[in-house]
């Protein structure tokens, strides 16, 4: 996601003063002219600084109030201090921009690089550069040299390493680098262990078997903090994005120079010693590499310093962009999934008696992904998982044709974004059940088809009966109307159920997140009892992240956790 310029903090009193008299004289709210093909525009208050405030310091109001202006009349226009950005909601609209083969995200990317990783400018010029696509063939108009294309060559390495060969081996290192961290991480006894922040226990754990498996024990066998720094980072990132100066944020510069101190050591040190090993030594068939983590990031490090006008930083800075997007979405998506199994003692039930026969006899705890991909009640949980708390800007630019959207006209070269949280609380999208589970809440069985039930399924009904409560089972069931796990369904949700963007830009890692999830509550359901121990026993989410990431809980949620009987005799 692009950060918006905030130059404005450096301006002098007196333009500053010079502003507000204009905006004075100018009596208050500004409408821009609205050209009759193009799209609406957004009113702002002050000349010159315009939508910039609100757009980048209050994102979740902006955008609601947004909507509430265009009232489905996307997309539209908001000008802000060093440009415009046209927001597109609606699902057909969205539906449409992923089906366009000839636009482009490496502007977006090239920015945040800048911004957030700590690219140089000289080589973020190469991204700025490369108008050519995610394609093999380039899009038309593009003169981007075949060793400038940096959108393709890095797309096509997370696809062979994430889609391809480099997928089952892959989940495999997670599956048994997890199981062996949280087997360490509770004694095997009926006492309660007591936690001060279960978010801080999933991002040790997970967090961890994350990084060892994708980036290999090197990275951090030889940087121990990295994974606490990484979680400090991201609690920061939205002060880089925001491209405040460094002297109001040190701590954030200070990591990020932590961390991309760490990833160049850990480059230098990787392709020496894998000289000294040949590939066909490597485990997994050659997938997993004891000094990059996996063959993906041993190619892709070959791969970006090839791209000319990249160097050792430049690729650090990559990384560590990469690094970020691969562990602090999936890690709290998570968390937020087992949150809400764990406030409902029947849910979890529910979710134990599903997975208990997909696990693997003979093994300590290895699950089946076909069977686990097969349960509704998971596959329900994870889906809104995603629903309730993706909230990210997907990025898209047309770099030489207009873009038309509903009969709306788009000029070129200009950044374009889609809003997740807003396609994911559409109430004339979503099923609430007349009301009873509000989009900001999350409901578990919002995916599931009841066939007893025409209120059941995800979209809204366009005839929304009356509530009528049924009775719960044995302990506290705050997210069911009902015992039967129904058919899960994504069906209809096309352009409006969007967390891994979508066209061919989609998210290349959505199956590993995919798998994450579903592995890492299964096991947590199947290893531990967990109370969580806050006023009400129910957590908060806020937005930290809003248009960069997910939502997470507001504060530390304070729980306590013990084993629970092995299913195998390995446990």
């Amino acid at each position: 996601m692009p950060a918006i310029c905030l130059s404005w903090i450096g301006v002098g009193m007196v333009a500053v003063g010079t502003t507000l008299i204009l905006w004075a004289l100018t009596g208050g709210l500004q409408t821009p002219n609205n050209h009759p093909n193009g799209p609406y525009s957004f009113p702002y208050s002050i000349p010159f600084i315009r939508s910039t405030i609100s757009f980048v310091f209050d994102g979740p109001n902006f955008f609601r109030q947004a909507s509430r202006y265009c009232q489905d009349r996307w997309p539209l226009r908001v000008d802000l201090l060093n440009g415009e950005v046209y927001i597109v909601q609606g699902p057909k609209n969205i539906a449409a921009v992923f089906s366009k083969h000839s636009l482009i995200v490496t502007r977006a990317y090239g920015i945040a690089l800048r911004y957030c990783f700590g690219m140089e400018q000289r080589a973020v010029d190469a991204y700025l550069a490369d108008t050519s696509g995610s394609w093999h063939r380039p899009i038309p108009g593009s003169q981007t040299p075949w060793h400038g294309r940096v959108s393709y060559h890095t797309h096509e390495n997370l696809v062979r390493g994430l889609l391809g060969a480099g997928l089952d081996p892959l989940t495999k290192r997670i599956e048994e680098g997890l199981f062996a961290s949280l087997d360490k991480a509770v004694p095997m006894t009926p006492e309660w262990t007591y936690g001060m922040d279960l978010t801080e226990f999933f991002e040790t754990h997970l967090g961890s078997s994350i990084l060892q498996a994708l980036y290999g024990p090197l990275l951090v066998s030889k940087n121990p903090d990295f994974n606490r720094n990484l979680w400090r980072y991201d609690k920061q990132i939205m002060k880089l994005a925001r491209r405040l100066p460094s002297w109001l944020i040190p701590e954030a510069h200070c990591l990020r120079d932590k961390l991309l101190d760490a990833i160049m050591k850990w480059h230098r040190q990787a392709a020496l010693l894998s000289k000294v090993m040949p590939s066909h030594e490597m485990a997994d068939g050659g997938e997993a590499d004891p000094y990059w983590g996996s063959a993906m990031m041993r190619e892709r490090n070959r791969m970006l310093l090839s791209i000319e006008g990249q160097d050792a930083q430049s690729v650090a800075s990559a990384d560590l962009g990469f690094i970020w997007a691969t562990v602090t979405n999936v890690v709290p998506s998570t968390m937020t999934l087992c949150t809400h199994m764990y406030c409902d003692r029947s849910l979890v039930e529910d979710i134990r008696g599903a997975v208990q026969d997909c696990i693997q006899p003979g093994t300590p705890l290895r699950f089946d992904l076909t069977k686990l991909g097969k349960q509704p009640l998971l596959l329900s949980m994870y889906a809104e998982t995603l629903r309730f708390g993706v909230q990210i800007h997907i990025p898209r630019c047309s770099p030489y044709q207009p873009l038309s959207v509903a009969g709306v006209t788009i000029p070129p070269n200009k950044m374009i974004f889609i809003n997740t949280g807003l396609a994911h609380s559409d109430e004339s999208v979503w099923n609430t059940r007349n009301g009873q589970y509000p989009l900001d809440t999350f409901w578990a069985r919002r995916f599931l088809i009841n066939p007893t039930d025409a209120r059941s399924g995800p979209l809204r009904k366009d005839r929304p009966q009356p509530f009528v409560p049924t009775a719960g089972r044995g302990g506290k069931r705050v997210n069911d109307q009902g015992p039967s796990p129904g058919q899960f369904t994504l069906e209809g949700l096309e352009g409006s159920w969007i967390p891994y963007g979508g066209g061919q830009h989609a998210c290349p890692g959505r199956i590993v997140a995919k798998r994450i999830i579903l592995i890492a509550s299964s096991m947590m359901a199947t290893m531990f009892d967990i109370d969580l121990l806050g006023p009400d026993s129910s957590v908060q989410f806020g937005s930290p992240r809003f248009g960069f990431g997910v939502r997470k809980p507001s504060a530390p949620v304070p729980f306590r956790i013990r084993r629970r009987k092995p299913v195998n005799n390995f446990c």
